[in-house]
């Protein structure tokens, strides 16, 4: 089974290559998504997220063949294209994914009920806030430029994100959700609202940590995902 990634906001598929230093049971590949923000030009508007979903299904196309088993993972703003993604895949393509990680996020439904972080009116303290970025980063003025700039274009894409709330025939089979205990991100108050995106929730496991709480526990993370992938077949 192959596990796509789908990284957070101004997040490089480089970024999630640690995925790729363990031994899997259940996973024998890990491609993963870089958005295509050098093609957009309208950021800020709900084409522009729906630009990097329409991607995101494309490059699922191009990368698992169509009888093949594909698992999602998705961290932060990865997670919205992720489930936007695989509902794409499900309901126009008829190649559903077997399951989705959601890392780090609120469900799609509490963005339609008006709970969403609004564009940071300062990108610097904000990545400050979330953690995740190498002090090394913020030290190299170039480096740090480049990140936030990057960062500034995906969070105005999801700014304007309408998410899609389906039918509950039309939802994905089966989702997990994973969470840093002290992520200022999510709130806990929406959690049950994964259900109106997944016709079932497999676990919801909170680690340790803060917003990238893999940076502390990786190897805890890729666990957790072939534990996931091995338990599809039932779920």
């Amino acid at each position: 089974m192959k596990l796509i990634c789908f990284p957070h906001a101004g997040g490089f598929s480089l970024y999630y290559g640690f995925l790729r230093k363990y031994s899997y049971q259940n996973i024998d590949k890990i491609p993963v998504f870089d958005y295509p923000r050098n093609e957009i030009t309208e950021f800020g508007t709900p084409a522009a997220f729906r630009f990097y979903v329409d991607a995101a299904a494309g490059y699922i196309r191009q990368n698992v063949a169509e009888d093949e088993p594909y698992l999602l993972f998705g961290h932060s703003m990865g997670a919205f294209v992720a489930c936007e993604a695989g509902l794409l895949m499900q309901n126009s393509f008829g190649h559903a994914p077997a399951g989705v990680i959601v890392s780090g996020q609120n469900p799609p439904y509490a963005v339609h009920m008006g709970k969403h972080t609004e564009m940071p009116e300062d990108l610097y303290e904000f990545a400050k806030k979330l953690g995740g970025v190498p002090q090394k980063i913020f030290d190299h003025p170039e480096m740090c430029e480049r990140l936030v700039r990057f960062a500034e274009a995906d969070l105005k894409a999801v700014s304007a994100y309408v998410p899609t709330i389906p039918d509950e025939n039309e939802r994905l089979a089966c989702g997990m959700l994973i969470r840093g205990a002290d992520d200022p991100i999510v709130d806990p108050a929406y959690v049950g609202d994964w259900d109106k995106t997944f016709r079932r929730m497999y676990a919801d496991e909170v680690l340790e940590g803060d917003h990238f709480y893999f940076n502390r526990s990786p190897e805890t993370l890729s666990g957790l995902i072939d534990s996931f992938a091995g338990s599809l077949t039932s779920c």
